[in-house]
């Protein structure tokens, strides 16, 4: 599966299985175990049985296998093709430096990429994305990436809506990209408050050297109201492929019902409401949500809103 060929979870968790396998120290907890550990939640119910039923004939009834070297992870040409086309994204800068980049150009020049922004007709994404292209903000994001890697404070110089320019010191703990505006945010922690800011509106920050800082974790943070939603997905025209790749990011876990029917239980924040009933609504009748009762009101609501306008 394209997913899987692109993050590789799938092929380093199979490794893992195989050399534990050559080293006659697996059985079916272990297993489970490193596939608990290497791959997705949503995992076990794919890898596992598919490995002990031997549908994958990699490893044996006995826990052991035929394959004697050990398993190593080249490239794939479809893994170099999504690379290539990563590297003409703009906001690769932003994660990678050009000494870095340019390796990768030289070394994929003979590739070609497995898509292009042409290929994609977003019509429910704002036009006004953030300038990936700018300098400052590259030099901003990188700093803010920094901050977070070393649970470092920031002092930040902050233009608000109304176009007022203020400094203060805030709590970096993660950054989240929202399709939808095409914009990048750091969800921080402001003195006590949880805070939620648009990178594209840092004019400058730096990293803070507070020795005295004490190293905080997610549990720190004053968050807003957390939610779920449970999601019934009928995998047809690979749906349920879709859907994972589309909610990657979202902490969840899933449960096969049926030969071909799924639950999915997504939790997220509920400031990202909106946006998250819009991306459920883009599955068209692949996607049926189960509950809160809450959500599918919301649903019912937005489909409404789409026939009056049609």
């Amino acid at each position: 599966m394209l997913f899987s060929e692109i993050y590789s979870a799938y092929y380093n968790t199979v490794s893992a299985i195989i050399a534990c396998a050559q080293k006659e120290k697996l059985d079916s907890d272990s297993l489970y175990e490193i596939v608990k550990k290497s791959a997705f939640p949503e995992s076990v119910m794919t890898i596992g049985t598919s490995l002990e039923s031997e549908k994958w004939p990699l490893i044996k009834k006995d826990y052991t296998t035929n394959i004697k070297n050990p398993p190593t992870m080249p490239l794939s040409i479809l893994q170099k093709r999504w690379l290539k086309a990563i590297c003409a994204d703009k906001k690769i800068r932003l994660f990678v430096n050009d000494e870095t980049l340019a390796r990768l150009e030289s070394e994929l020049c003979n590739v070609e990429p497995l898509f292009s922004e042409k290929d994609f007709c977003l019509y429910d994404r704002y036009s006004d994305g953030d300038p990936y292209d700018e300098a400052s903000y590259q030099e901003n994001f990188k700093t803010i990436l920094n901050a977070i890697h070393q649970k470092k404070t920031l002092s930040v110089e902050y233009t608000g809506r109304l176009g007022q320019t203020n400094r203060f010191c805030l709590k970096p703990f993660k950054i989240e990209y929202s399709q939808k505006d095409d914009k990048f945010r750091i969800i921080s922690k402001v003195r006590s408050r949880y805070s939620i800011l648009n990178i594209a509106r840092i004019v400058r920050c730096s990293i803070v050297d507070d020795s005295n800082s004490l190293a905080w974790e997610e549990s720190a943070l004053p968050y807003s109201k957390r939610a779920s939603v449970t999601l019934e997905i009928y995998d047809d025209r690979k749906a349920l492929e879709r859907v994972m790749l589309a909610f990657a990011h979202f902490e969840k876990t899933a449960v096969q019902v049926s030969d071909d029917v799924y639950h999915l239980t997504l939790n997220y924040d509920f400031r990202d409401e909106t946006e998250l009933v819009i991306r459920v609504l883009s599955f068209g009748p692949m996607i049926k949500v189960i509950e809160p009762q809450s959500f599918v009101e919301l649903v019912k609501e937005r489909i409404l809103r789409q026939i009056e306008l049609m």
